[in-house]
């Protein structure tokens, strides 16, 4: 079950990945495919709505670090 669950988070957020900022359109994208992995894993309705709400609010207008690079 957890395998399952974090195989599906991991889709969600990797559409974050490779974009410059964090828009409204990414962070509603990601946050709707979350919410779908939580209820297929038995999370409580409320419970993964009020989670991805409050994901929303603090990804909303959050800078994305494009100066790192990776390591040698």
């Amino acid at each position: 079950m957890f395998n399952n669950l974090s195989d599906k988070l991991d889709k969600a957020l990797h559409v974050l990945k490779g974009h410059g900022s964090i828009t409204e359109v990414n962070v509603a994208e990601t946050l709707k495919e979350v919410r779908r992995a939580l209820l297929d894993a038995d999370v409580n309705f409320k419970i993964a709505k009020e989670f991805t709400n409050r994901v929303k609010e603090k990804a909303l207008g959050q800078n994305v670090l494009t100066t790192l690079q990776q390591g040698n």
